[in-house]
Formats: structure tokens, C-alpha cells, sequence
């Protein structure tokens, strides 16, 4: 049995000399400068200014999410993100208030990577990315497309405002993932915790909640 587990590791994760390399600087980089900064952030900014800026960027991401929908041919939940986008960009004050959720317009998420696996592209080997942290070779071809699409996006905005919208948009969402990073901190071996997690998480994205047994790692 132990020696089918290490066979089944090898495979998913063939680049783990290198993926832990990786995976340690990051640890470093967060713990000396973007921990420090999102628990500054959640201490002393206003809870009410911090959900304008989540719900703004949630907004954003909503048109993100609307497109791979489209593609993967999801008719109701683009129905349902369309109709977010609509009543968040005009009654919500630009994305700055989530009125959509509020009256029952459930928030979805797509990216570029779970409309490839849609398609069948196979997932391929997991990679620790420099800043970026878990990823797959497949989802990490989604993030470039994803990335393409959000210059595109901002290609009318000045660099200044461009930076403080990426600074803001990275202080945001670590700021939801401390409660994840705390917990990572008591576990035996955090890289192999943030792999399973990781793959677990990106099996219920891409079906949507609805796991086969087939599909548990």
C-alpha cells in the first residue's frame, strides 16, 4: 500500500525537488512581507471599506467568470452571472456593493483553467510558481490566458493606477486566505497539505461541487 501511495506522488508531483525550493521561498516572501501586510490591513482598515474592495474585484471577477461559462456552455449559471454583473454595476455603484448576492444571485467562479479541463485538456503535473504558489501545468496555461485577458481589460488605465489596483487586488485576497495560511502552520508538512488542498479544491471547481468517488485524491 505505501509503495502504490509514493508511485501515485511521483506522478502527480515528478518536479518536487524543485517544487519545495519554490515553495519555501514563497513560505519566506509571506512570511516576512505579504502576511505581515494583510494582518495590518484586516487590523486597521474599517471592515465596511474592506468589503467595498472585495465586492469590487468580486465584480470584476464576475465578468472573468462569465466568459468561461460561455465557452464551457454553462446556459443557467451565465444567465445567473450576467444578471450579477447587470444589477452589481448599476445598483451596486460599479461593483462596489454585492446587492446581486444580497437578493439571491448565488456568486460563481470559472477561470480559464477549468474551461480547458472541461474541454478534456489533461491536467498534467503539479508546479509550485514563484509568488503565484500551487498551480498545474494546465492551470497554469489558464492563469497566462487569464492574465491576457486582464491586460486587455486594463489596457486604457494608467500604470500607476494598473500597480495599485494588482497591490490592492493581492492585499484583498490574502487577506482571505489567512485563516487557511494559520492553519497550514500547525500541520506536519505544510507543502504536502497545500498540494492535497489544492488538487482537492481544483476537483470541486471544475465539477462544480459534485465529486465521483473516482474523482477523490
Amino acid at each position: 500500500m505505501f509503495s502504490m501511495i509514493v508511485i501515485a506522488e511521483e506522478d502527480i508531483d515528478p518536479f518536487e525537488k524543485y517544487n519545495r525550493v519554490v515553495f519555501e521561498f514563497n513560505q519566506d516572501l509571506d512570511e516576512v512581507l505579504l502576511e505581515p501586510i494583510a494582518k495590518s490591513y484586516k487590523k486597521n482598515i474599517p471592515q465596511s471599506a474592506q468589503n467595498r474592495v472585495s465586492d469590487f474585484f468580486s465584480n470584476i471577477g464576475d465578468i472573468a467568470t462569465l466568459g468561461n461559462e460561455i465557452m464551457q456552455f454553462e446556459v443557467i449559471n451565465s444567465s445567473n452571472t450576467l444578471s450579477r454583473i447587470l444589477i452589481n454595476s448599476t445598483v451596486g455603484l460599479f461593483g462596489l456593493f454585492d446587492i446581486a448576492s444580497e437578493i439571491g444571485l448565488e456568486k460563481t467562479q470559472e477561470d480559464f483553467g477549468q474551461t480547458m479541463a472541461v474541454w478534456g485538456t489533461p491536467e498534467g503535473h503539479y508546479v509550485v510558481l514563484p509568488v503565484l504558489g500551487p498551480s498545474t501545468l494546465r492551470d497554469t496555461i489558464g492563469s497566462i490566458v487569464d492574465g491576457i485577458q486582464k491586460t486587455e481589460q486594463t489596457k486604457n488605465i494608467k500604470t500607476a493606477q494598473k500597480v495599485s489596483i494588482i497591490v490592492s487586488q493581492a492585499v484583498d485576497m490574502r487577506v482571505k486566505l489567512l485563516p487557511i495560511t494559520d492553519l497550514l502552520k500547525y500541520t506536519d508538512s505544510p507543502y504536502i497539505s497545500t498540494r492535497f488542498a489544492y488538487l482537492q479544491k481544483r476537483k470541486h471547481d471544475i465539477h462544480n461541487g459534485n465529486l465521483l468517488e473516482d474523482d477523490e485524491f
